[in-house]
């Protein structure tokens, strides 16, 4: 019996009991957790019947907290109560309660049990949202903010607004400065999160708003317990519940102000992949590789940060070794390659080199110079120019084409709303290439978030995008998504007109054709795609989550026109899935998935079921066992039944290191007007990441 073959039959009967397993855990259930700690809050209103129509009203006060409705009975009648929660303490909630009693006259306060806290959620009302936005509350991460910035704004974005931010606090503008930290901390987890919310409870504080102080403390507390503010905001949070008077201690950020100097601080991350792919072909001797790679990728970033100026390089690239490959082993290219400068406190930002374009439009990346200026918390104006990186740009500099565009970017609008307007003009030999402007616009609240782009092409009249994505979270955890993606395939522009001719360039094509008939050949080239996708997900129970989506993808077909022949349109695909997910099924934070898929296209239908498992068998080491199952029919009669099992997993070493391992076999078998053909793959992947600091 051969390896290949001994192996396979090992995967397969580990994998199987595994998913087996799996399943028959699939009915279990947990016993209810232990009940929690009661809290307080603070009942605003209460009136005789059910089902009432109740109305919170407008006010910071509500923002960001619990607004929920339960039931009772006053002397054998149906009553409901209209609460505000939950605070961790009678004293807090005290705290809030003096200023509530102005929105809410009678208003009390009592004591919730954990079950009641538990439920609130399912009867939790929509609070309008006022002007003035009190701080949103955190009940469930006690975690530090990652390394990293996973923010809406860029690095020097959030320097700019932290600067002027504590240069309106030190003036005892304290208005000023919670709206810049406002904008600071609405923007996501970032390097100055757990400043910025100490700095904005101690604004609000200063500025005479003790209840909003209050409830930011609290939040500051859970979210960052370790830090080294913790101690500073406890002090102040048990001043505010146990006198009139503000603590008179000060923020750090002077001192550091006074003291701040150069830093540089330099981190990334180097990692390297080996692939190999060995197959079997039935009536074929032996085995042959078709693929073996090293795969190599290096991110450098060095930050050289002062008081007024921040300067930033980045070097990014990745190599590949093809053992396979006699004429051309090695394939280098840069990814991105820039420096930058920016000002901490106008805003003001340049870059020069390789870098990526990560908004407005759909331009990937290019060899240039970006600049962009700050005008206020919320507007900002970006200008670029260069020359757009091909797939043949590994390591030069494109020789064709050419452009320059402008993004003006604007933040939060009309409380949920934000916004970018782009144009760019790309030049290809002397002629355009492309012309588009558009915009990119998003919504986001607690229920809700859509994102639409529209791409128009100036120079063909014509729509090049048209992108629409929206998300809806309902009560239970329930969700529904949309996604609807209407474009040109590729993206409309004169360089199409290239497709399926000898000439290698614009330029060449010029000497024979005239530019009407490049730029109808472009058109004859680029198709028009669409893709909608509509998806779900419903919680079953405690443990078990069920997902599903369907997708329509159709491609219309192209001319035949200058020698090259006609593409015949697709037709409408149909991609339909459904998954049950469980999470803690055997071993805690465990996730098992069994999914089932069905592939309606012209050219065949496909069946596929799906077992998948990832749980951890230490805190740093994690295995994911993962089985398939494909059945095609093609339009022709031909019949192929495929099987792929596979196995990754992965080790996290100091939290600095990770090692990658992944090994998987799929075997295929293919029935061709009665005869049967097969063959079978053997591949496997071993690599190591390193994060460096």
């Amino acid at each position: 019996m051969t390896p290949p073959i001994m192996l396979r039959q090992h995967l397969l009967t580990g994998l199987i009991c595994t998913a087996l397993l799996i399943i028959q855990l699939a009915g279990l259930s947990d016993a209810q957790a232990a009940g929690k700690s009661s809290s307080y809050v603070i009942v605003l209103a209460s009136a005789p019947g059910t089902n009432l129509k109740w109305q919170p009203r407008t006010s910071p006060l509500l923002e960001g907290r619990t607004v929920y409705v339960t039931q009772t009975t006053v002397k054998g009648k149906p009553y409901e109560r209209l609460n505000l929660g939950f605070f961790s303490s009678r004293q807090a909630a005290v705290l809030v309660l003096n200023d509530v009693e102005k929105l809410y006259p009678g208003a009390w306060l009592r004591e919730a049990s954990a079950s009641e806290k538990e439920a609130a959620p399912n009867t939790a009302l929509v609070v309008p949202v006022s002007k003035i936005s009190s701080p949103k509350r955190t009940t469930t991460t006690k975690k530090q903010t990652p390394p990293g910035n996973k923010s809406s704004l860029t690095d020097k974005q959030l320097d700019s607004l932290m600067q002027r931010a504590k240069n309106d606090f030190k003036k005892q503008d304290y208005s000023q400065a919670i709206r810049y930290l406002t904008a600071i901390i609405a923007a996501g987890d970032h390097k100055y999160s757990s400043e910025a919310l100490e700095l904005l409870g101690l604004s609000r504080q200063r500025n005479g708003q003790n209840a909003h102080a209050a409830a930011i403390y609290e939040e500051y507390l859970e979210k960052y317990p370790t830090e080294d503010g913790a101690i500073r905001v406890k002090q102040r949070l048990t001043g505010l519940l146990t006198s009139t008077k503000g603590p008179r201690d000060k923020i750090h950020v002077d001192e550091d102000e006074k003291e701040e100097k150069a830093r540089i601080t330099t981190y990334g991350s180097f990692s390297q992949y080996y692939r190999k792919d060995i197959a079997e072909v039935d009536g074929v001797d032996g085995s042959f590789t078709n693929l073996s790679q090293l795969i190599t990728f290096l991110d450098l970033n060095t930050n050289y940060q002062t008081p007024n100026f921040d300067q930033n390089f980045r070097f990014s690239a990745d190599d590949t070794y093809d053992f396979l490959d006699e004429d051309e082993k090695n394939s280098f290219r840069f990814i991105e390659a820039f420096y930058d400068l920016s000002s901490r406190k106008s805003g003001t930002s340049g870059r020069f080199g390789r870098q990526a374009l990560r908004i407005g439009g759909i331009l990937k990346r290019f060899d240039g110079i970006s600049a962009g200026y700050q005008f206020t918390p919320n507007m900002r104006l970006n200008a670029l120019a260069g020359y757009p990186v091909d797939i043949d740009n590994k390591t030069s500099i494109n020789q064709h084409k050419s452009f320059y565009g402008f993004i003006f970017e604007t933040g939060t609008f009309l409380k949920n709303w934000d916004m970018n307007l782009f144009y760019f003009d790309q030049d290809i030999d002397g002629l355009d290439d492309r012309t588009s402007t558009g915009t990119e616009i998003r919504y986001n609240d607690k229920t809700k978030s859509i994102f639409g782009m529209i791409d128009y092409d100036l120079n063909f009249n014509e729509i090049n995008i048209l992108q629409l994505n929206a998300n809806l979270l309902f009560d239970r955890g329930r969700t529904a998504y949309m996604n609807a993606f209407l474009r040109k395939a590729p993206v409309l522009a004169t360089s199409n007109a290239l497709i399926g001719q000898t000439a290698g360039s614009i330029e060449e094509l010029q000497q024979t054709l005239s530019i009407e008939q490049i730029y109808q050949l472009a058109r004859d080239r680029t198709a028009d795609s669409a893709t909608i996708t509509l998806g779900g997900s419903q919680p079953i129970s405690e443990k078990f989550q069920a997902n599903a989506d369907i997708t329509f993808s159709k491609v219309d077909g192209t001319e035949a026109s200058g020698g090259v022949p006609a593409t015949p349109s697709t037709g409408t695909d149909y991609f339909i899935s459904a998954q049950i997910v469980g999470n803690n099924l055997i071993l805690k934070r465990d996730t098992g998935v069994l999914g089932i898929r069905y592939l309606d296209t012209e050219q065949s239908d496909t069946w596929a079921l799906i077992a998948n498992t990832r749980f951890p068998v230490s805190r740093d080491w994690r295995i994911n066992p993962r089985l398939q199952y494909d059945i095609r029919t093609s339009s022709d009669g031909r019949t192929q039944n495929k099987i792929r099992a596979l196995l990754r997993t992965d080790y996290q070493y100091l939290n600095k290191v990770r090692f990658d391992f992944e090994i998987g076999f799929d075997d295929t078998s293919e029935d061709i007007n009665g005869q049967s053909l097969g063959n079978s793959n053997l591949f496997f992947m071993l690599g190591y990441r390193w994060d460096f600091r």
